[in-house]
């Protein structure tokens, strides 16, 4: 281990949140990325051995597990395998992290709610509508009961490229059909308080250096816009005509049930993080920004 700084495994840090908490936390840790395909450590959170050995073999401070079938509408389609990998997978990583005595960070969703309330605070209790949302609630009952001073945080939506090809980067699914000339449908009435990912890395990196931070914490901005909303503001800061993103009328096939309303109110952030909250604007354009 490095001296004076933490080492900090980072579980899916090939995705596209991980790979972000992999790239700004290297002045604060000692980053160690992990994953099926990681060129650090190999693991395979389904794995339970192979969970155990790699954390007995890395002994971090603290792990940062990004790692999921998170695909909303795919874990529709593989029920089984969703909570193969988000539930069970998620269970093993706790499971080694408290063999070895590191703190689990682990990341969830505002799926975990139906989306009929206005806002959700830390304290709101999750009704969850689809598969996803269901792996990721009893997820997080696993990981709490398994490591007592686990951080779980839940994110809304989160904006930006990916570093590498083949994440599961809405946004870059977004403008590769945009500069396709492909027509964008998107729901008027899904809300959400979207955040870019430098900031919702940064975020967690402050929660993972915070010993004393432990339980349920939303990340995302101040305010919350629709998906069409969102999906218009990104086509026109781009240059792309506006007719190309149009509002979705009715049920869109073939799509995961989600709710109208994931507006995560964080009450508890501000105590371990000084990095500010944006607006759900500031956040589209920090995107636009950082992609242009």
């Amino acid at each position: 281990m490095t001296p004076g700084r933490p080492r900090l495994l980072i579980v899916g840090a090939r995705g596209f949140l991980g790979s972000y908490v992999a790239a700004l936390g290297q002045g604060r840790f000692e980053c160690v990325p992990a994953g099926r395909n990681s060129s650090g450590v190999r693991v395979d959170i389904v794995d339970a051995d192979g969970a155990r050995r790699a954390l007995e073999q890395t002994r971090p401070s603290v792990v940062v597990l990004t790692a999921a079938l998170s695909d909303i509408d795919d874990c529709e389609r593989r029920p089984v395998m969703a909570r193969h990998t988000n539930v069970a997978g998620a269970g093993n990583i706790a499971r080694a992290c408290a063999r070895v005595g590191a703190r689990i960070l682990f990341t969830s969703s505002g799926a975990v709610f139906d989306g009929e309330a206005p806002e959700y605070t830390e304290d709101s209790s999750p009704n969850p509508l689809s598969v996803y949302g269901k792996s990721k609630a009893e997820a997080e009952r696993i990981v709490a009961a398994e490591c007592p001073g686990a951080v779980v945080v839940r994110l809304s939506l989160v904006l930006g490229a990916g570093l590498s090809p083949g994440t599961n980067s809405w946004l870059d699914k977004l403008r590769g059909k945009l500069a396709a000339g492909q027509p964008v449908t998107a729901p008027p009435d899904e809300y959400r308080n979207a955040i870019d990912v430098e900031t919702a890395a940064q975020w967690i990196l402050d929660l993972a250096a915070a010993p004393t931070a432990r339980g349920i914490f939303h990340l995302g901005s101040a305010d919350a816009l629709s998906r069409f909303e969102i999906a218009r503001h990104l086509a026109l800061a781009w240059g792309y005509p506006a007719d190309l993103v149009t509002a979705a009328n009715g049920a869109i096939p073939d799509r995961a049930p989600r709710g109208r309303c994931q507006m995560l109110r964080s009450a508890r952030l501000a105590e371990f993080s000084s990095v500010p909250v944006p607006t759900c604007l500031q956040s589209l354009e920090r995107c636009v920004h950082a992609v242009a």
